[in-house]
């Protein structure tokens, strides 16, 4: 359950669903409050309202007798009843009265069969301070008001009340209760109950639109915020790869030169002593395989001093795709008949490249090329091709082996140990001349049946103002 509820939160949909989800509620529950607060307020002030009102008539009642005996009269539940009634005979939805004295205890009631109660200390309270108190029951009973009614339907009514005191005095002589039917409070209650609904929904509805809208929009930028983030952690990692891979292949390339430097003297003095053996010992096949492989490892030796030695002169000159394919194919052909694999070299571009730039080129198809034979069983094919992609020219190399395992294909062009035995720098070695290029080395197909490579060359490796076009045929 726990790993289904992170799989989802995962999600960024279903976690944008959740905050909308959260927010939502939290501003359905916060009006949903206001709303109570607002009608409890507007409940409560229709309320007192009737009873303000009666409280006034009461006072103009009490005060406009003008007796001297004023106290003494209002000091008899008569009298105080008679003001009550007074009172009861200006509101139309009066149905009964009841007086208490100034303890809250019941004296009397009209109609007689009204019947008794007691007045809550917090209602008594307020009558001592000569404040009017109401009080709302919208599902009453009237039952409960009168002896022998049966009448049990909800009934709305109104309490109201009402301090009886003299002039200029303090002390509460009496509390008048109005028992009123409320029908129209309930209805004006009902009607501003509907209302602040309506405007609590309308609150909602625009409320929730408009913080949909803008976390969307803050989501959709914390996106965008975030892939750039991580275009420009992956730039970042990829920059640091390249470094690394620099600072290790141009580390190789100072160990090869100081290697050719040393190797060149013996392996030449080795070459002479091997050829001496194999003339002096005719037939001996060992002696003459161990003389071709010192011949190939001095040419090797041969051509990157041309390549280095290239790359500190001055000499500029142009050679076009056509010779560089020529020469390609004579460097690779007498490994590929050792070896028993067929290798095909063909060119749809042309096109023309200065000499140091082609060096790197031959360089690196070369290393691609003897992979690709080693790979290859014999009586298959290595296929090499030129051909343009729009300004730029792609150099494939095709191969029919098993293809690259699933492991090695993530750190494919960092050195490693080899999977035919070697040291695994040649990859790296490609990659990074290829770089230094401005031109692409990157593994463009792969699977039991083969791989290919694609060298793409872009055009600043190009004479003049290059643009790849299909060779004439």
């Amino acid at each position: 359950m726990l790993r289904h509820v992170s799989r989802k939160l995962s999600n960024p949909a279903s976690l944008l669903g959740l905050v909308l989800l959260l927010a939502l509620a939290v501003l359905g529950f916060t009006i949903a409050q206001g709303y109570w607060h607002l009608r409890r307020a507007v409940q409560g002030q229709m309320e007192n309202r009737e009873g303000e009102i009666l409280s006034a008539v009461a006072m103009s009642q009490q005060f406009g007798n003008k007796a001297t005996n004023l106290v003494q009269r209002l000091q008899n539940p008569v009298e105080q009843l008679a003001l009550t009634l007074e009172i009861s005979q200006l509101e139309d939805t009066v149905i009964g009265v009841r007086l208490f004295d100034a303890n809250g205890k019941f004296v009397t009631a009209f109609p007689p069969n009204v019947t008794g109660a007691t007045l809550l200390p917090g209602t008594l309270s307020e009558l001592k301070g000569l404040r009017p108190v109401s009080h709302y029951d919208e599902a009453g009973h009237l039952a409960d008001l009168f002896l022998m009614n049966p009448d049990t339907n909800p009934f709305p009514l109104l309490e109201v009340n009402i301090p009886i005191h003299a002039r200029g005095e303090t002390q509460l002589l009496a509390g008048a209760q109005l028992l009123l039917d409320a029908h129209d409070l309930a209805r004006q209650s009902a009607s501003i109950e509907k209302h602040l609904r309506l405007q609590a929904l309308e609150i909602f509805l625009l409320g929730g639109g408009l913080l949909t809208a803008a976390l969307v929009w803050a989501w959709r930028r914390l996106q965008k915020a975030g892939q750039v983030i991580q275009e420009r952690t992956g730039s970042l990692l990829r920059a640091n790869h390249q470094l690394t891979l620099a600072a290790k292949t141009s580390a190789l390339g100072a160990v090869t030169a100081h290697l050719i430097h040393g190797l060149s003297n013996p392996l030449a003095n080795l070459q002479d002593f091997v050829a001496a053996h194999s003339h002096g010992e005719e037939g001996n096949g060992d002696w003459q395989e161990a003389l071709g492989e010192t011949r190939r490892m001095q040419q090797l030796v041969q051509e990157v001093v041309r390549v280095l030695g290239e790359g500190g002169t001055g000499d500029v000159y142009e050679i076009t795709l056509a010779e560089l394919a020529v020469v390609l194919e004579d460097a690779i052909q007498p490994a590929a008949r050792t070896l028993g694999v067929r290798c095909e070299v063909s060119l749809s571009t042309q096109g023309q490249i200065y000499n140091h730039p082609a060096n790197i080129i031959l360089l690196i198809l070369e290393n691609l090329i003897r992979n690709a034979l080693q790979v290859t069983p014999r009586d298959k094919t290595v296929r090499v091709s030129f051909a343009a992609a729009g300004s730029n020219v792609v150099c494939a190399v095709a191969d029919e082996g098993p293809g690259f395992p699933e492991h090695l294909l993530k750190n494919l062009f960092m050195p490693c140990r080899s999977t035919k035995g070697g040291a695994g720098l040649g990859l790296a070695i490609s990659k990074q001349l290829a770089n230094h290029l401005g031109a692409q080395l990157e593994l463009k197909h792969n699977d039991p049946s083969g791989c290919t490579f694609a060298l793409v060359l872009p055009d600043s490796v190009f004479a003049g103002n290059h643009e790849a076009t299909a060779a004439a045929t």
